[in-house]
């Protein structure tokens, strides 16, 4: 079994390399999409492990990315909401945690740790 496989939903494009060189210096694999039209792209392809998810993005918000998950039943994985904003009902909206931005980085590597494992699964 590879990495773990993270999907970053943000369209702040710095934020995103931020956590794409973050994540893969851990040793996940990560996967980007700029709104949560193409992040419903890449998690119909293949549900990630883990979902970093933007609140508030273009054509598809990250509330809405989550109702059609549950819709279609691809929500069985934990997402993380990221906002700027003061925190949606993260519990109510099926998310695991809230982080606000800015973000202290050595927070985010710990809660992907908690909630998706170790980058590398051990083979049972």
């Amino acid at each position: 079994m590879g990495p773990r496989r993270i999907l970053v939903v943000e369209d702040d494009g710095s934020i995103t390399e931020v956590l794409g060189d973050l994540l893969r210096s851990e040793g996940y694999r990560v996967e980007t999409a700029e709104d949560g039209q193409a992040g419903l792209s890449a998690i119909l392809r293949q549900p990630p492990d883990l979902l970093l998810l933007d609140v508030m993005m273009p054509r598809m918000s990250g509330p809405e990315l989550l109702v059609q998950l549950r819709a279609l039943g691809l929500d069985r994985f934990p997402v993380v909401l990221m906002s700027a904003a003061p925190p949606p009902d993260h519990v109510t909206l099926g998310a695991a945690a809230f982080v606000a931005k800015p973000f202290d980085l050595d927070e985010v590597v710990a809660l992907v740790e908690r909630l998706a494992g170790p980058a590398l699964a051990s083979a049972c």
